[in-house]
Order: structure tokens, then C-alpha cells, then sequence
């Protein structure tokens, strides 16, 4: 594109610009309406005159157009409290002035100026958050031995430090890890060390922390990060520091939603859940989400640190960028993972990795505004110099009781009060500006009363303020009466307009309209306004806005720029009288709810956020009782702090529940709470859906009869005495059978005994032949 084509549009888009601001002043009729104009108009109160009052402050002839009586105040800056700079431990000071008191027109700008000096020995709280997968190992084993080199380094620079250490590894449930049952092989997050200046202590903590392992890439650190910002005084924060988290992984990292397919549907909510060390909710809530981590960072001004391996660099690029204050480096972990203890203690890598990164930290400021979500679209604030992002100009180095000047430059284009803080990031000081907008006019402290130009009415910065029976630009004209008056000069908008822009009548020095038109001038068309989506009307109709000069100026009880927003309560009331049941708020004429409390197994709720479980639902008793279950124990035994007894949980404890607690219907029970060995009690809850709340009952007595002994020894001694039978008969018929076996054994042994016999298949080796005749002749001879 040319330079001609860029030179015409820019000149088109100013025009356009000037056009409107234009059209805007001119719309004005009081001189609280001219100068609250974002566009910055002046208002002409002289008395002698005659046109339009009210234009914009960048138009050049001015001095012409009202000679006297320009009413165009200036904004007022004013420092409200400016402690000197200290260094002080218990009253450190590092900006000055603290706080601004800032009157200004709306749409113009305003510097001020302020100055930030560094503090002597500022305290800094080191929080290592470590990956204590055994990928980690060498990592582990070098942050141990080089700890205090670590600590001497940034000592060097500030001499209040103090160490924290905690480690992470996954959510100990399937599909992240295959042993669910090893609490210390896996894990959210386990708090091992409160932050102190114990440096022997910290070299203990981090050598003897094990080493675990999950089944995925993805580590849960998201988790154990969104802890360490949450739980304040669990960690050991202190209020002025600076607040940096070391947070070491070779891995990437699970984020909201991973957790679904876990079973884990419940949003991480921003809170500590961390009791003795260990994240109570892993099994519960699902990932943070990067809004919440950055949320978290920003509201307590964190600095983290993420140091990960080279390899996995590029996939905490965006999650850097997205956390405002965050740094990202890489260091090599892969040839230390198997290095032992000898190997790291003489390697200072690590340590002057440290330091560099502290060291651009400490010695350089970053500013920022925070401004409340709905003022922050009217708010323009910049810096000389500029400080509010990174980089590499020395303008915004910092040194220690140096002073360095800033001039901030704001404006404002609201009606209402704001309040906005600049802060230091990640020092947590603050300047506080309160700024409130210019809304009366020097001149109306000078009121003309009487004045015969009013016809004897007021006349307030030029013009008449009629009463309520006159009108007209000179109160001429009374109501209900035929009225006379021939001068329709004050009809006219601008020298060789027409009267009453062609679209009207003069009537007694003011224009009656003819229909669809109005303004002073009748320059404004009513059907030139947005129309509603959902009527067609223009302002959706003049029960709910009026079309003025383009814009629909809607009726107290709608709002949108179709006056189609419903401001009423009464289209988010229930049937009991309250707002949303006391659990949302009402928008445009319709709830949007809360999100539905810990407590809380119901998971539906109608249009008013009125709760409710389906008819169909036949475990939903049983699961708020499981819900309420500790609550109730933690009350039952006089517990100070019972963590799981929410806000809206009301709890009473008697000795025995009442017929009245066991009938009524509005009374659910919860039966057979084991409060210990052989024991159990009882207690009922009923939802109050006026406050949003729950009421519980809790039984003192426990029941801890001895017929739950006496039927388990009954049913103990007859398992055994059927056991012991069974044996007995199973050895008796045993020994039976082998008895008769063994007698039909030596009653075939005896049928089988007989003398020695010979082989039927045998046959000598001599044979014996008679000789017949031999017997006969020896018989014969005798």
C-alpha cells in the first residue's frame, strides 16, 4: 500500500474522529453534561450569548467563540501519603509517594510523578519446588550439596534469605501412575521444608527426599505449584519480600482437563488444600488451569522460575508466557541424572545460573496497573520510562538508595470512582491512586436568581433553570397556555442552519419537533437508535428506552445499548423472595449462578440457582452424607478448627436425636458414622435454599452395643466349630477307608499264600524212561 493510500486513511479516520466529538459536545445541554464528556468539551457560561455551549476543548477558535466564562476546570493530582523511603525491616519503603488522590476530567490525560528506591538487605523467600522423579535424581543429589553455595550467592546481594523445599511427581491414580497404593512413590505435591535460613537443615531435607516415579511423560507440577502460592502461611511466605519459586523438572506437565480421564471432573478453585505436608485434593480436583496459576501469581506477586531440562524447553515457552513474572531456563539435566554425590559437589553450574537469574531480578523493575475488571476498559495509563515490560534499556535498572524519578501519565474516560494499583512485580509494593471524576462547573456556585433574561426564574451558567410550571431557553412559555413569541433565533443550532434543523417549529424561543424527531434543535431522529434483538423495537420500546441522538438512554430498570438488559431483581426472585437463592447474581434479568459448593452433592439447580437432585437419583443422600461426614466427626469430637465445616455448614451437637430430627421430612439421615472401633452415631442435615447453606445434627452418643461383639464372637466360634468338625469327621472316614482297605489287603494276602510250585513251562534237563519188561523178570525170578 502507498504512503498516498495510508496517508488518506489516517486523514479519514481524524476527520471521523473530530466529526464525533463534535456531535457529541454539541448534545449536551447543562455544563455537569459538557464537561463530563469523554471527549473533553468546554462549556461558554457567559450570559450575552447565543448558539451551541458546549464544544470540544481542541477546537482552535475558542477565544472567539466565548470570550469569557469558559468553563473547562482542570483536574486536580494530589499526593494523599508520602512516607519517606526506609530500609527499615519492619517499615521497608521502597516507592514514594504511596498514594494519590487524582480528580480528573473525564478523557483527558494527567501525568504524575513518583520515584522507586531499592532497599537495603530487601528479604527474599527461595521456594525450591523440585520433580522428584527418579529421571531427578542427579538434580536432587546437586541441589543438596550445592545449597549452600546457593544460599551464599544470594546472600551476597541481600543478607535475609531464607530456603524452602517441596517436591512433586504425579497424581497418584490410574492412568498417570500404575501403583495407586505407594503414597510415597507417587504423589501431588509433598511440603517438605517451611521456608527459614537454616541452610544445614535444607541440605538434610533435600539428600534424604526419595525418589518416585509415575507412568506418564507429563508430571503434575501444575499442582504442587498451585499450592505453594495458595498456602501462604503453610509455606512460611513473609509479607514484604520477594517471593521466588525454583521450579526444577525434566518432564512436561499435566494442565486442567488431563485430569478427566482420571475421573477427576472438579475444577481446581485457587485454595489451600496442603494439611501436614500433603496436598489433601489430588484425588479430587482436576489440573489448575494457566488462568488460575496466573491469577494466583498475580494477585501475590510470585516470581517463578521454571528451570527445565534443554529437551523439554519448548513445551513451558507458552506456559512462561502465559504467567505474568514468569522466567524460563534451561540447563542440561540429562548428563547429571546419574552423576552420584562426589560428582555434583565440585560442579558450581547451577549455582551461577542462580545468581544470574536473581541478579537480573533484583537489579531491574517492572511496573504494572491493576485495575478492576470493569473500569479497566477506561483506563489508559503509561510510564516515562517504560517500565512495564522487558528490557534491555538501563533506563529501568535499579541500585541500592538510588533513587529513580518515574512520571506516569493516566486517563480516565469513566463516571464512577476506581481505584488503581501500580506495582512493583514481584515486591508486592504499591502506589494507590483514588480517582474520581470532575462533575460540577465553577460557575454553578454563581447562581443569577431572578433573572429577568429568565423571566424572572434562576439562571445557572448561562442558562435557565425553569420551574416547574414554565420552559422554554428564557422560561417564557408557561405549560397548558397558547404562548407568543417571535424571536426563533435560539431555534437555530449554528449560524445558516435552519430553524429547528427543518424538522420543527419555534414556539416560544423553543423548537417543537415534528413526530420522530426531537433534541434542542430537533436534530435527532427516535428511530435512530439500536433496536432490541428480541422486540425489534428501537430501545426496545418506550417502556424501556428513549432514543437520544443516536444512543437509547434507557429507563432506570434496563440497561444495553437496546435497553434490552432487564436491571430488575424481580425476574430473579424465587418463590421464597430472594435474589438467585443467595447464590448468584442477578444479570440482565436473569441468574447467573455461583458455582455449586464443596459441600454440595446436589449438581443441579433451575433458573433461580435453586439445588436440586433428580427423582431418579438413588445414591445422592448417601454421597452428601459421605460429604458432610467429616464435618460432622470434626464437630462431634469439640475440634477448634474443622476444615471441612464450610462457610454455609451450620452444626449442632446433642446427646440424641429427636423424634423430630428422625420423622420430619425435611430432615435427611445419615446412619452408622464409624466414630471408632465397634462404634458408630448418627446425623441428620437439612439444605436451607434461602441462604444456600446446610444445617447438620450431629449425635453425641455412639452406639457401641455389645451385640456387635457377641455376634461376631457367636458367628467366630461357630465358623471355627464347623471348621474343626469338618476336620474331624474329614480325618475319621479317612482313617476308616484306609482301615477297610487295609484288611481287604490281608484278606487277599491270605487267599494268595501256598508252597513253593514249579513252572508249568519248566522242563528238566533229565528225562526217565521205565522199561516195561524190566519189572516183570525180576518179579518172575523170584
Amino acid at each position: 500500500m502507498s504512503v498516498k493510500y495510508v496517508l488518506f486513511f489516517v486523514g479519514i479516520s481524524l476527520q471521523c474522529y473530530f466529526i464525533s466529538a463534535i456531535d457529541s459536545c454539541q448534545t449536551r445541554n447543562t455544563c455537569q453534561e459538557c464537561i463530563q464528556d469523554s471527549n473533553v468539551c468546554v462549556w461558554c457560561a457567559q450570559n450575552d450569548f447565543s448558539g451551541t455551549r458546549c464544544r470540544p476543548q481542541s477546537d482552535k477558535d475558542l477565544s472567539s467563540w466565548c470570550t469569557k466564562s469558559l468553563q473547562s476546570p482542570s483536574s486536580l493530582v494530589e499526593a494523599s501519603s508520602a512516607k519517606e523511603f526506609s530500609s527499615d525491616q519492619d517499615n521497608i519503603v521502597q516507592i514514594k509517594p504511596q498514594r494519590y488522590n487524582l480528580n480528573l476530567r473525564s478523557g483527558k490525560s494527567e501525568t504524575f510523578n513518583f520515584s522507586f528506591q531499592g532497599a537495603r538487605d530487601f528479604p527474599v523467600d527461595l521456594y525450591f519446588l523440585l520433580d522428584a522423579s527418579i529421571t531427578m535424581e542427579g538434580i536432587k543429589n546437586e541441589t543438596a550439596q550445592q545449597s549452600q553455595k546457593i544460599y551464599l550467592a544470594i546472600k551476597n546481594m541481600t543478607k535475609n534469605v531464607y530456603l524452602g523445599f517441596g517436591t512433586f511427581i504425579d497424581k497418584r491414580v490410574f492412568p498417570f501412575t500404575d501403583d495407586i497404593s505407594d503414597k510415597e512413590k507417587t504423589y501431588s505435591f509433598r511440603h517438605r521444608l517451611k521456608l527459614g535460613n537454616d541452610t544445614t537443615e535444607f541440605k538434610k531435607v533435600v539428600s534424604s527426599t526419595p525418589s518416585g516415579q509415575n507412568r506418564d511423560r507429563q508430571e503434575g507440577g501444575l499442582d504442587a505449584l498451585a499450592q505453594v502460592m495458595a498456602c501462604n502461611e503453610t509455606i512460611g511466605w513473609r509479607t514484604e519480600s520477594r517471593k521466588i519459586i525454583i521450579f526444577m523438572t525434566d518432564g512436561e506437565y499435566h494442565v486442567a482437563g488431563d485430569g478427566k480421564s482420571a475421573g477427576l471432573f472438579e475444577p481446581y478453585d485457587g485454595k489451600c488444600y496442603t494439611e501436614n505436608g500433603t496436598y489433601t485434593k489430588e484425588l479430587e480436583m482436576d489440573y489448575p488451569s494457566l488462568g488460575m496459576i496466573n491469577k494466583l501469581a498475580v494477585e501475590r506477586d510470585f516470581i517463578i522460575i521454571f528451570l527445565v531440562d534443554t529437551r523439554t524447553k519448548y513445551a513451558y515457552q507458552g506456559l512462561s508466557k502465559a504467567i505474568s513474572g514468569s522466567k524460563l531456563t534451561d540447563y542440561d539435566f540429562d548428563s547429571r541424572k546419574k552423576k552420584g554425590v562426589t560428582e555434583t559437589q565440585d560442579n558450581d553450574e547451577i549455582v551461577t545460573l542462580l545468581e544470574e537469574i536473581y541478579s537480573k531480578i533484583s537489579k531491574k523493575i517492572k511496573l504494572k496497573a491493576k485495575v478492576k475488571t470493569g473500569s479497566r476498559k477506561n483506563f489508559q495509563i503509561s510510564f516515562t520510562p517504560n517500565c512495564t515490560s522487558e528490557t534491555t534499556s538501563h533506563e529501568c535498572d535499579i541500585e541500592i538508595d538510588k533513587e529513580l524519578p518515574i512520571v506516569a501519565t493516566v486517563q480516565y474516560t469513566g463516571a464512577e470512582p476506581a481505584v488503581v494499583d501500580i506495582v512493583v512485580e514481584g515486591i508486592g509494593e504499591k502506589l494507590t491512586l483514588d480517582v474520581d471524576v470532575i462533575k460540577n462547573c465553577e460557575c454553578e456556585k454563581h447562581v443569577e436568581n431572578n433573572s429577568k433574561f429568565c423571566h424572572d426564574q434562576k439562571r445557572i451558567c448561562g442558562i435557565c433553570s425553569c420551574d416547574d410550571n414554565t420552559y422554554g431557553e428564557n422560561c417564557a412559555c408557561v405549560k397548558s397556555e397558547n404562548n407568543l413569541y417571535k424571536d426563533n433565533s435560539s431555534c437555530i443550532a449554528a449560524p445558516g442552519k435552519d430553524v429547528c434543523s427543518s424538522h420543527g417549529f419555534c414556539i416560544c424561543g423553543t423548537c417543537q419537533c415534528r413526530d420522530r424527531y426531537e433534541g434542542k434543535f430537533c436534530e435527532c431522529n427516535v428511530d435512530n437508535c439500536p433496536r432490541s434483538a428480541e422486540s425489534g423495537e428501537v430501545c426496545n420500546g418506550k417502556e424501556h428506552g428513549k432514543c437520544n441522538c443516536g444512543k437509547c438512554k434507557c429507563k432506570p430498570d434496563w440497561s444495553g445499548i437496546a435497553c434490552d438488559c432487564s436491571n430488575s431483581l424481580e425476574t430473579c426472585k424465587g418463590h421464597d423472595g430472594s435474589v438467585c437463592h443467595n447464590r448468584g447474581k442477578c444479570s440482565c434479568g436473569s441468574c447467573q449462578c455461583d458455582e455449586i459448593a464443596e459441600w454440595d452433592a446436589r449438581t443441579n439447580h433451575d433458573v433461580y440457582c435453586r439445588m436440586y437432585s433428580e427423582d431418579d437419583c438413588t445414591d445422592c443422600e448417601e454421597l452428601q452424607c459421605r460429604k458432610l461426614e467429616k464435618c460432622a466427626k470434626c464437630q462431634r469430637s469439640g475440634e477448634d478448627h474443622c476444615p471441612h465445616c464450610y462457610e454455609r455448614i451450620k452444626v449442632e451437637v446433642v446427646d440424641s436425636l429427636t423424634d423430630d430430627h428422625l420423622n420430619d421430612t425435611f430432615w435427611n439421615i445419615c446412619k452408622n458414622i464409624n466414630v471408632d472401633i465397634g462404634c458408630y452415631t448418627s446425623f441428620v442435615y437439612r439444605y436451607d435454599d434461602v441462604n444456600y447453606g446446610v444445617e447438620l445434627v450431629v449425635e453425641r452418643k455412639s452406639d457401641c452395643a455389645p451385640t456387635y461383639y457377641l455376634y461376631g464372637g457367636l458367628f467366630l466360634l461357630t465358623l471355627l466349630l464347623v471348621g474343626a468338625g469338618t476336620l474331624i469327621a474329614w480325618k475319621l472316614l479317612t482313617e476308616a477307608r484306609d482301615r477297610h482297605e487295609y484288611l481287604q489287603f490281608l484278606q487277599q494276602n491270605k487267599l494268595d499264600s501256598y508252597g513253593p510250585c514249579t513252572n508249568p513251562l519248566y522242563e528238566p534237563p533229565t528225562t526217565t524212561f521205565n522199561n516195561p519188561a524190566f519189572r516183570k523178570r525180576s518179579v518172575d525170578a523170584r
